[in-house]
Formats: structure tokens, sequence, C-alpha cells
């Protein structure tokens, strides 16, 4: 009954936004989506790469958004609207109900502008002349502030600074304004400052109010991914729909990816950029005009200290941008790029002012999972909807972003930096500030005298058994509690929330960076020095900055509560010639702690992928406190033929060796020597492209070498080219390439230039490496993908270790416990109790590695590929009576449509050669046979 009842529903619903006819199974995916958008909660959907799953996505998505749109335009009530079907969205209320409902809504957004009016009136009439400037770089116009300020000048209401300015004067613009906390507050009722920008992180950014940002926002759906590139692929599947032109898009990138300021992209690295980038805003928007000194030639000299960023300068032209994107469509990177080179305004702010308005934003993991950070982009989640691609990696994505580490080399910096800023201004700082800053030095000094040289073991165990002097390469590393590490330092005594918070409002980390760059161009230098100075100061104070971040971070971390996270030390080492720094890090292991802030806010969360199992896990980690009801499942299969696909468990090599890849016998000559002749093999009978995929670059540099000097390497290059996988990252797409050429030139059968007897190309990858996640080796670049071993991450990891500890300790869920399983959206199995959830974990880390390398064949619906997984481990699951009977081990890890059509070889060689050969005979017939 519940099929056909699918069935019914996904008749009635038609994606005529979908470029061409849809498969059985997209029809499917996409029905599963739209209803999991109307229930709310959680969705969590799979489908196989090379099903067309972005696509998918974006239509069902949007068309739940439209049809949202159009019962929110005829005013049916919230209440109505949450619970309506799908089979129509037919509006039944009279012609006059209709008009007095808009009517109504119309009213309402009269009076709330109304009163935003008023609102503006009441708060500029109360400000000082004093803080004009202030004011209207909040409520008012960049240009109408240069207007009101040329007409001051003219009427001689402001004059000019004079020339001979006094060394205090010269320093006024470092000095931090008077600061107290709320304990130590005045008693004439003065507050202290604060300000309305987070300076503390690297993420935080100064958002310029608009009057356009006020307007009434449309309800969104918000999609994101890891990489700019995987952005850069949805926008284009996107623009081949009708919603590309129905609908507002925008795509929110990061500075580097989306500055056009030449002087600020000189400076490489994310964090120098995003520094100069806030300091250059933060200067605009406060009119921070005037005068500073050089040193050049030996000589102090005075220039015009400029206005914020060029590319910000006229509010006309960031209008024009946003307006273009209206028209435009869905645009990439690229052509925000372009658009921003074109109009000569930035690219990145012109696409955060047009975030209120759009119906779709398309932004990056780090925009929308942390919580800075969307508040700083103005990203509101209330009542929208979140689609999460590639969520495989979501838990750890989520940890990731929210650990941090400052170096010891970076509290040095800030020390020295700290120190004199204090000395320089001790006489006129506030007592408040005073005392801020001594703390924040006695803080750096437990840190360093902590970093300093590796501490002997205590003799008291740590109340969580926790063991210390785990090995990070040469290194020992301490890995503790939180409070056990404050404990440790004597630290447990500082406000650490008072002191973040100072760090927060004060603007202490601009005005010592800017202080220490001043400090740094006064210092008399060689004359032949001097074409480098401002570089190097530059580079000086940006990187001070971030050493004030890092450790504003660590500040924050240590507010955590005891069992969110783990503090790992590892200290500096090395010898005075060639240093080793050391580091603070803050492992954070509650993702659900942050996750749960996205789900709360959100009317709808889909976590989609192309194998996300197991499930439980995601529950686990991100959402245990959701009820089941609310949390929605579907998986599909693919959409090739099962002739297409052959997976193979191979245990068994040509000579008859068993294959055993583990980290203590992978190694040996046996096995190094068995892999040279399993590929040697392979390659007589799989046409064009081979991708063989390694646990690690060591491995693949150790068997590399090891076939070179035995002949091996020799003997397989006499039939495939070999490339292998840079460790570079800029010469990918030089190898990918000639791999492309290599196997172009073996299918053309008239071209003379491959080598003897050659037939394609060999490409021999990393797991986890940039070619095993993002790459897509379809049709000849991947009729056969081999798996060598099994790619555990090292055990004696200590945040690995910190990690499964951590899942252990977990409570069962009582909801989950108390059933076998909860039957989602598919009607599959998808929540199973987990047990020793640290070793599950552990596994779930392998696996998913598998699952990404192998899914990188197989892209289309008239592709066909081979995979062997080589190692006994992977046959060792199987039953009696064949995989679907009992399945388990590593291979009841794998995607469904690969375990479906998994075949297991335990014996001789002779019988993988035989079915490769069936395979790709019967493949090549029947594309000869496709017009």
């Amino acid at each position: 009954m519940e099929d056909e009842k699918e069935k019914e529903e996904a008749a009635q619903l038609e994606f005529s936004a979908f470029p061409f006819k849809p498969y059985g199974i997209q029809t499917r995916f996409m029905t599963a989506v739209y209803r999991a958008l109307q229930q709310g909660g959680v969705a969590i959907v799979e489908s196989p790469t090379g099903t067309g799953k972005t696509l998918s996505l974006i239509c069902s998505a949007l068309k739940w958004l439209e049809d949202e749109h159009a019962l929110r335009l005829v005013g049916r009530p919230k209440a109505e609207l949450q619970s309506s079907s799908l089979s129509n969205g037919v509006d039944e209320d009279p012609d006059w109900m209709r008009d007095f409902e808009v009517n109504k809504e119309e009213q309402r957004r009269r009076e709330k502008e109304e009163r935003k009016q008023q609102l503006k009136k009441l708060q500029k009439s109360n400000l000082s002349t004093s803080r004009v400037s202030t004011a209207r770089s909040f409520f008012g116009d960049a240009e109408e502030d240069d207007a009101y300020f040329n007409r001051k000048r003219q009427n001689g209401q402001v004059k000019k600074k004079s020339v001979k300015i006094s060394s205090a004067d010269e320093d006024d613009e470092f000095l931090i304004e008077d600061y107290c906390s709320d304990d130590n507050a005045p008693r004439n009722g003065a507050l202290k400052r604060k300000t309305n920008k987070d300076v503390s992180s690297s993420s935080d950014e100064d958002v310029e109010e608009d009057d356009d940002d006020e307007e009434v926002e449309p309800l969104k759906v918000f999609f994101c991914s890891r990489t700019h590139s995987q952005l850069s692929q949805f926008v284009g599947e996107l623009q081949r729909t009708a919603f590309n032109s129905s609908l507002q898009s925008v795509t929110i990138g990061s500075r580097k990816t989306l500055c056009i300021n030449p002087e600020v992209m000189k400076l490489g690295s994310s964090a120098r950029i995003n520094e100069r980038c806030l300091e250059l805003h933060k200067s605009k928007s406060n009119e921070q005009t005037g005068t500073k000194f050089v040193k050049e030639a030996g000589k102090q000299r005075k220039m015009s200290k400029s206005a914020g960023c060029p590319m910000l300068q006229k509010k006309k032209l960031q209008r024009q941008f946003k307006d273009e994107l209206a028209k435009s469509g869905a645009l990439d990177i690229e052509d925000l790029l372009k658009l921003g080179h074109r109009l000569g305004t930035c690219p990145y702010y012109g696409a955060r002012r047009a975030v209120p308005a759009a119906d779709l934003v398309v932004l990056p993991y780090q925009s929308l999972l942390h919580s800075a950070t969307r508040e700083s982009l103005g990203v509101k989640l209330k009542d929208c909807v979140i689609i999460i691609d590639e969520a495989h990696n979501l838990v750890d994505t989520v940890t990731s972003i929210h650990s941090c580490q400052v170096t010891a080399s970076q509290l040095q910096r800030v020390s020295s930096q700290l120190s004199e800023y204090l000395e320089k201004f001790k006489a006129r700082l506030a007592e408040g500030n005073c005392h801020y800053i001594q703390t924040l030095l006695q803080l750096i000094k437990a840190f360093l005298d902590r970093l300093a040289a590796p501490k002997a073991p205590s003799s008291a165990p740590s109340h969580r058994g926790i063991s210390s002097g785990a090995d990070i390469g040469a290194k020992k590393a301490d890995i503790m509690n939180i409070n056990e590490f404050s404990f440790s330092l004597g630290i447990e005594s500082i406000n650490l929330f008072k002191l973040r918070r100072y760090i927060k409002e004060s603007n202490i980390v601009h005005k010592v960076s800017s202080y220490g760059e001043k400090i740094a161009l006064e210092q008399i230098i060689p004359l032949q020095q001097r074409n480098g100075l401002a570089i190097g100061s530059m580079l000086q104070s940006s990187s001070s900055m971030t050493g004030f971040h890092a450790l504003a971070d660590v500040i924050l971390a240590l507010t955590n509560a005891d069992a969110d996270g783990r503090i790992l030390v590892v200290p500096n080492s090395g010898k005075n010639c060639d240093p080793i720094d050391g580091y603070i890090k803050f492992v954070m292991l509650n993702a659900a702690k942050h996750f749960v802030e996205v789900v709360k806010e959100a009317r709808a969360v889909v976590l989609a992928g192309g194998t996300l199992q197991p499930i439980s896990q995601l529950y686990d980690c991100l959402f245990p406190h959701l009820p089941p009801e609310k949390v929605h499942t579907f998986s599909c299969g693919h959409i090739v033929p099962p002739d297409s696909i052959l997976p193979i468990a191979l245990a068994r090599g040509p000579g008859g060796h068993t294959f055993n890849f583990t980290y203590q016998s992978r190694g040996t000559p046996i096995m190094v020597d068995e892999l040279g002749r399993l590929i040697r093999n392979i390659s007589s009978v799989v046409p064009e492209g081979i991708v063989v995929f390694f646990p690690s670059f060591e491995y693949e540099n150790q068997v590399y070498t090891a076939w070179e000097r035995e002949g091996i390497l020799a003997a397989i290059e006499a039939k495939k080219h070999v490339l292998r996988e840079p460790h570079n990252t800029s010469a990918v797409e030089a190898t990918l390439q000639e791999y492309k050429e290599s196997i172009t030139q073996a299918s053309d059968k008239a071209d003379k230039t491959m080598k003897g007897n050659q037939r394609g190309a060999i490409l021999l990858c990393v797991v986890g490496g940039k070619m095993s996640e993002g790459i897509n080796f379809s049709d000849g670049m991947g009729r056969c993908v081999v798996m060598v071993g099994l790619p555990y991450p090292s055990p004696s990891d200590p945040e690995l270790m910190e990690r499964m500890r951590y899942l252990d300790s977990l409570p069962t869920n009582q909801i989950i416990s108390g059933s076998d399983k909860l039957v989602g959206v598919s009607g599959i199995p998808s929540l199973q109790p987990c047990r020793q959830r640290g070793r599950e974990y552990y596994e779930n880390l392998c696996m998913k590695a598998v699952n990404q390398s192998i899914g990188r064949a197989i892209r289309h619906i008239g592709d066909y590929a081979a995979i062997l997984l080589v190692d006994a481990r992977y046959t060792s699951g199987f039953g009696p009576q064949g995989p679907n009977a009992s399945l388990s081990g590593p291979a009841s890890k794998l995607p469904g449509w690969i375990k479906e059509r998994l075949v297991n070889v335990t014996g001789s060689f002779g019988e993988v050669h035989r079915l490769l050969h069936q395979f790709f005979k019967l493949n090549q017939q029947r594309c000869k046979l496709v017009p």
C-alpha cells in the first residue's frame, strides 16, 4: 500500500523544469525530496554519482519553493501551508478572501516600513555631533557621507589637520578607547565601549548597512557544498533549468576567490587577504583618512592615507552590481569576477548585498555551518530550506570548522607587540585596558611555558584516564580535557569569558597590529632594502593579526563545556639551528552542539550524497535529540544497467599469493610483486584507462620504486603509459590532461604516436588526494578502478583516538534502541542501533574513502567499468549462500548498487581474468550497436 501511495503521489507531481525526461529513479528521488520539504525536519537522501543527483535536487527543491511562494502569495494560513498535500496546490478561497489577505499583508509591510523610518530618525536625532560620521557610516549612504563632509568643509566647519603633528597626536589612532568590564563600571553611569563588529576571528566581517538590506526577505533555499568547484558545477546545472530565469540566485565565495584589488590579491594567503580586506573596509566605514608616516631612503615622510578599498569607493557601482545580478540569472564565481572587473567594483561585497533579495543562495560549507560567519554575511536561516551536498564528511567538517590552534611563534609575536604597545601607551590607557592587556600577557606566558619543553608525565592520573605522550611524528603530544589543561597552567582564576569579550569589543587586535606595523616602518634600514620594506611590514602586520585571531579563537574554545572537546599540546622540538614550532590545538568533538543550531532554525535540512551509510552515525553525531519522525531517508540505485558494472572482491593474485595489505604486511616484497603482476595482467584485458588507488602517497612511492627496481614497471609500461598523481595540486590538471591524451591516442587506431603496443594509460592515485574526490573518470578514463587494500587512518593519531573515545562515551539513544529500525521515506531500514561507536567510526572513515574513490567511475547511463577490490578482507563477509544472504565486514559498507552486483573471487586469478574478458567484450559490442 505504501509503494502504491508513493507511485500515485509521484504521478501527480510534475517536475517540468527538468531539462529532459527524467528516469524513474530520478522522479522518485525528486518526489522524496519534495515530500521531505513539505514535512520539515531532516532528510537524508542518497543517489549514486552519475545519476543526476544535483539536477534532481535543484528541480525538486526549487519546485517546492515556487509552489510555496504561490501559496503564500494568496495568503494561505501558516498551519494550512504546513499540512497541505502534494496532490494539489489549488486555492479554494473566494476572491474577496484572497484580496482581504493580500491587503492585510500589504498593510503590515507599510506599517513595518514606517516603524523602520521612525526608528532611524530617532537614532539620528539622539546622536551627538561628534558621532555624526560614525552614525552615517552605519545608517546612511557612503556617497551622501562624502557630500555631507564636503559641505562642512566648504562652510569651514571641518578643518584640515595641521601639518605639524605632535608625537602624541600621531599615535592617537592606535589608542584603544576607554573600556571597563561590567564589574568595574563607573558609578557615573557611563557605559563601556561597544562595537557592532567581532574582530576576534578572521571569519568575522564588518557588514556595511544599506537601506536595501532592510527589505522583506523571501523564503530561501540555501545550497552548500565543500569546494568552490563543486558550487560552480551546481550553478552550471541550475543554468540548464527554467529556474535560472524565474528565481533570483546569488553565489557567495571567499574573499580570496572574489577579490579584484591587485594590492590585496598579491598577499597570497587567505588569512592575509581577509585581514587586509577587513582593515580597508573598516577604514572606509570609520572614514579614517589623514596622513601616515613611511620610511624611505632612510628618511621619514608623510603620505596621504586612503579611506577604504578603491573597489568600494562608489556606492552607485555596488547598486549597479546588485541590479546586474538580479537580471543575469545564475552566476558562478568566475562570472562574478568578470562582472566585478567590468564594473570596477567588489564582487565579494556585491554578492553579499544581494543575499537578502535572493530566492536561492549558493555558498560553501564554512559560510553556513559557522554561526559567526553566518551572522557576518547576514545569512538568516529561520524557516528556510538548507541543502548540504557531499554530506558524507559533514561530521568531520563541522568539528574541523570549530577546532582551532595557535603556534608558539604566533604567541611570541603577539606577546612582543602587546608588550611594546603597553609600554608606549600605559600612561594613556584606561585602567580596564591595562588590566586586560596584562592578563593577556599572563595567559600567553603560561601557554609559552607549556610549549617550551615536553612536560614530564604527572604521577596523578587523569580523571578520564587519558594517557599523555601520544606520538605525532618525532614529537610527544599531550591530550587532555579543557579543565585539566586550565589547571595545569594555573590559569583557572582568569575569567576567559570576559577576556574573550574584551578582545571582541575593544578592537585591540586592529590597534596593536597597526601600531606594530608603524614601528616596523620607522626602523632605520639600509637604503638597498627600502623597496622590500612596505611589503615586509605588511606581511608582519598580517602575520601578527593572524596570531591574535588564533589566540582569540583558542581562548573562546577554552570556554566550551569540558566534555565538548580536547586540548592537544605539541611542545617545541628540534635544536636551536633547526627549531620545530610547537602548538596548542583545541579539537572539537561535539558536532551536534553546533549543527543543532542549524536544524532548529531551518524549516528543513537535506543531507545529500552518493552514499551516506551508515546513517546511524549521522544521527548520533549531528542530531541525536531529534525525534525519529522528523528524520526522513531515501536511497536509490544506479541508473546504469547491471551489465555495465562489474565489482570484484579479489583475495588472490596471479601468483596465488593472498592479498594482505595491512600496514605490517603491505611493504613485503611478496605483496609488492604480486600487486605488480596483477596490474600487468589486467593491462592486457582492460581497454583504455585504469585508475589505481593506494592508501597513501608514502606507500605509492614505495611500490613505484620497487616496481622500477625489479623491472615490473617496464613490463607494465609496455602495455599502458603509467602516470602518477602529483603532490603539488597545481600540477594535477596537467597530469589529467596527459592521461586523457594517452587514452585518446590509444582509441584512435590511425594514430601512430603511441609507443610499441601501448593501449591506453594507468593513473596511480592516492585515497584522500585530489583525484579521489571531485574528479570524474568517465568513459575511457575509468574503464577499471583498482582499490589497493583498505585505507584505514593511523590508529596512533591522538585526535582520532579521542574522537573514538568520545563516541563510545555517548549515551545510547533511547528512541532508537527501543526498536530495531526506523523506516524512512523509501521504506528501507535506515537508523540502526550503533554499539561500539568508536570502532564503527574508525571503519566508516576507511570505507567512506573507498566509496568516494571507486565512485569516480560510472558517470552516466551509457558508461561501463570494472571495480577491483584488492584485499582478502573484502571477501571475508560473504556467507555460504552469496552476498545477499549474509554480508558483513568491509564489503557490507559498500554502496547498495555495488553490493548488489559484487562478485566474490577467492580462488585462482584465472576466474578474474575470465570475468573481465567477458565483461568488456559484452559492453564493447553493446556500444557498437548503440547509434
